[in-house]
């Protein structure tokens, strides 16, 4: 590929905004080994607990602001859109960093952790809504200041704070690296319009976090049933491919990001859900062979590669499905959601959940040995694929949910259970 062509995609593309979003975690996972090495692996779990505790008050919204202001694109093209939308981030982000530090002062942790906490919490609920904000920055002509700023905070000021061995600082910049793209959104605004726009974001912000939750909470489940029965080994190589896959869906929604900010148009929702759904897979297709790829890395034994093959004792054949699955489910149903399915989506979610979560709490055995660690979580995706009942959405969600169970039917019949 030529250089211009490569710099276009970056610049143009659904792959630029996929390498901005993916850019603050691989800097956050490259500062943590760096952290490891300088100050000890003692320091992760201090980082853990700034990070871990600072997510727990925004989880019900943060997950449901990108693909709300990504409908809002329009809206964003004006100066005073862009500032309206950074002040209502910055509102929520404020509540949240109040409700956070007011809850770990209370809970004896000391100042200074609880601060650190606190700005993590709020930077978290920037950096969940600049997946929308960078696809709508490049449209604007505005994405590469944007990357400008986001490169230097990623990998500069992250790695900087883990070579001084500090987790504190750490949490600090990796935390302020996600929230770039939408940090560079607030401006002067008047505080009552910023409020009243604070709530309709949120409102619409929390049924897609309910239906995103909704995987999210089976996993802790699915964890702890599956370390007495496949082992530690197993279950972190399990953990291991599941990082990569949280990467991979990452990418898959900030493509889905980019093709809805880059759709919206004339017509209704309808119109522009069509037009975006068939944008956004070539890049899906795309995305489903590199998980392939990353299966056949972590389960065959190839004799030119080093350690390739070597979790095959611990993966399934479901996990090739499972690899594949968030990447269409996620941003289907987060992205492509229409009015209908809003209110349908979080209740079949719920429902989806506690089935699942009963079924690890009654019998794990089944679902941990033939889905693995990460399998239930992927099946309630898949199961959310019934409740998207806008058409045309609906037609693309039921040929992805057929095609996905039939995968697991067919994984299911070849393969063989772990420890078998």
């Amino acid at each position: 590929m030529k250089l211009s062509s490569l710099l276009r995609a970056l610049t143009h593309g659904g792959t630029g905004v996929a390498f901005a979003v993916l850019l603050p975690r691989a800097a956050s996972l490259a500062a943590q080994w760096v952290l490891a090495l300088v100050a000890g692996p003692a320091e992760l779990a201090a980082l853990a607990n700034y990070t871990s505790r600072g997510v727990v008050v925004v989880a019900l919204v943060a997950a449901g602001l990108s693909p709300t202001l990504a409908r809002r694109a329009r809206a964003m093209a004006t100066r005073a859109g862009r500032a309206l939308a950074g002040g209502a981030i910055a509102l929520i982000a404020f509540i949240a960093f109040s409700v956070t530090l007011a809850h770990e002062l209370g809970s004896g942790l000391g100042v200074m952790a609880g601060v650190v906490t606190a700005f993590f919490s709020a930077c978290s609920l920037f950096a969940a809504a600049s997946t929308s904000i960078l696809p709508i920055s490049q449209l604007q002509g505005r994405f590469l200041q944007t990357l400008a700023v986001l490169l230097v905070f990623s990998p500069g000021a992250s790695m900087a704070a883990a070579l001084a061995g500090s987790p504190a600082a750490v949490s600090v910049a990796v935390g302020f690296a996600g929230a770039t793209p939408a940090l560079l959104l607030v401006r002067p605004t008047r505080i009552r319009r910023a409020a009243r726009y604070a709530m309709l974001v949120v409102r619409h912000a929390v049924p897609y976090s309910i239906a995103n939750f909704s995987t999210v909470v089976v996993y802790p489940l699915s964890l702890s049933a599956s370390q007495p029965l496949i082992g530690d080994h197993r279950t972190g190589q399990q953990v291991l491919y599941w990082s990569f896959v949280a990467a991979l869906s990452q990418a898959s929604q900030a493509f889905a990001a980019r093709a809805v900010a880059g759709t919206l148009g004339a017509g209704g929702e309808t119109d522009w859900h069509a037009r975006a759904v068939r944008a956004w897979l070539p890049a899906a297709a795309a995305l489903s062979v590199i998980a392939a790829i990353l299966y056949t890395l972590f389960a065959v034994p190839i004799s030119w590669l080093p350690f390739s093959g070597a979790a095959r004792d611990a993966m399934t054949l479901t996990m090739l499905v499972s690899g594949m699955g968030p990447l269409i489910t996620d941003s289907m149903c987060v992205y492509f959601c229409g009015p209908r399915s809003r209110r349908a989506l979080p209740i079949g979610s719920v429902l989806s959940s506690a089935s699942l979560a009963g079924l690890l709490l009654l019998a794990p055995e089944p679902l941990v040995r033939h889905f693995g660690v990460f399998g239930p979580s992927v099946l309630v995706g898949v199961a959310r694929l019934a409740f998207l009942t806008d058409a045309p959405v609906r037609r693309y969600a039921l040929v992805a949910m057929l095609l996905l169970v039939s995968a697991f039917a067919l994984a299911l019949t070849l393969g063989r259970p772990l420890g078998v």
